[in-house]
């Protein structure tokens, strides 16, 4: 009997369930360990190496010292945090937000989105993804049985041609509206929108969402909208961020994610947000209690007090205006360094054009550490500047369809979210091509 229990394991084999076999190692796992290896100065990572303001630390303080937030807090959000975001967000919806109903915290953006899709997409629905995407958009689609369709953001020459200063930017990059109507059919039961856009840095237009949302409307009857608006407060030279659940008849349909670990600078914090109608957060919730079952209590408590200030919205225009120096300091490093930049109305994330460098040999694939990307320019050139030049970026290949991988070959991505110094040292290093 032993020797039979004995043979029963050595045999055992562990096989990944159906929903995550197709999963294997991210952008991520290869240019953050390599940005470590060689000393690299890391702008590919979008996460701010700097401390959150003032207030925002201490509230987190005045969290501890008071005590008594050592538990679990409702499922659906910390009571007061649900009441600060209703205050601060239904003059920007236009409506007033019920906090107990139409508003559900998460762990971070990231598990908001897992809840919310996870809510909405059975085995054998579709969902449209505007690509560039970020990447994290499509695990929780094909855990739930989902099957992402493709709309390309495209720049656009003739744009960028009829502007009157011929600078390209973020502006310049479209969406074809009859390659999106396309892209519905009856299975369509989602689309994700990301504005600010990541990687680009598109501020879409209330033109260019309407058409959207009537495209929606008319292809999509029955279709849910996820408008991840985390870099809502980054947006630059003037620009408005518009909420696509404030366009006629989107309210309904649509579920609107944000974050405190962007708007604070408080990533590992682990708090955002989806806002939307209270059946379809009803939903979301009733999802999250079976994935985290809440979000720490002490972190919500303080970015309910954080949200609380009275000049928060203060704080909002000094947010886009640090941001905007620290976009236009790194904008001057890739221009001079010959990496005509693509200017971004908003987020903190730059795309640079790298067809001035010419790449010999296996340069950009030997010093693989996953051996992901070896077959794709923009792998190479992210890994050639991270060895050669000390700077660490992202391939924007990552953040398209396997089909799509070479439309994005001469870019790679900047990001700006960064104390001033280490912009500097990154400006010095980026100059050494030119030499």
């Amino acid at each position: 009997m032993l020797r039979n229990t004995a043979k029963r394991l050595m045999t055992y084999t562990f096989k990944a369930s159906k929903q995550t076999s197709s999963f294997g190692p991210s952008v991520w796992l290869e240019f953050s360990p390599l940005a470590i290896k060689y000393n690299a100065i890391n702008l590919g990572q979008g996460f701010p190496n700097f401390e959150p303001p003032k207030f925002v630390k201490d509230a987190m303080i005045k969290t501890i010292e008071v005590g008594g937030f050592n538990q679990y807090t409702r499922s659906p959000g910390h009571i007061r945090l649900v009441k600060a975001l209703s205050s601060v967000y239904s003059p920007y919806f236009g409506r007033e937000l019920n906090a107990m109903t139409e508003i559900m915290v998460g762990v971070g953006a990231s598990e908001s989105l897992f809840s919310a899709i996870s809510s909405i997409v059975n085995e054998g629905d579709e969902v449209i993804l505007i690509e560039p995407f970020f990447d994290i958009y499509v695990g929780p689609i094909l855990m739930a049985g989902g099957i992402p369709k493709f709309v390309t953001l495209k720049e656009s020459q003739e744009s960028v041609e009829s502007s009157s200063d011929k600078k390209r930017s973020s502006k310049h990059w479209k969406i074809n509206k009859e390659e999106l109507a396309a892209a519905f059919t009856d299975k369509t039961k989602l689309i994700i929108l990301n504005n600010p856009h990541n990687p680009v840095g598109k501020v879409y237009s209330k033109q260019e969402l309407q058409e959207i949302a009537d495209v929606v409307v008319k292809h999509g009857p029955n279709t849910t909208v996820i408008s991840d608006e985390v870099y809502e407060w980054m947006t630059f030279d003037g620009e408005e961020h518009h909420r696509f659940a404030t366009l006629p008849g989107m309210w309904e349909r649509t579920i609107t994610i944000g974050s405190a670990g962007k708007t604070f600078s408080i990533t590992g914090w682990k708090v955002g947000w989806c806002i939307g109608p209270s059946n379809i957060i009803g939903a979301i919730a009733n999802t999250h209690q079976y994935i985290p079952f809440s979000v720490p209590t002490p972190t919500q408590e303080a970015v309910a007090i954080a949200l609380e200030q009275p000049n928060i919205k203060d704080y909002f225009k000094e947010l886009s205006t640090m941001y905007q120096n620290k976009r236009d300091n790194l904008l001057n490093s890739l221009t001079q360094a010959g990496l005509d930049p693509v200017i971004p109305q908003g987020t903190y994330f730059i795309m640079g054009d790298t067809s001035s460098i010419n790449l010999k040999g296996d340069q950009g694939k030997d010093t693989s550490i996953t051996g992901m990307g070896l077959h794709l320019r923009d792998w190479n050139i992210a890994r050639y500047l991270t060895t050669e030049y000390g700077v660490t970026t992202i391939p924007p290949s990552a953040f398209y369809c396997d089909d799509h991988q070479k439309i994005p070959e001469n870019f790679v991505r900047f990001t700006f979210c960064k104390d001033d110094l280490t912009l500097q040292k990154a400006h010095d290093n980026l100059l050494k091509l030119k030499k």
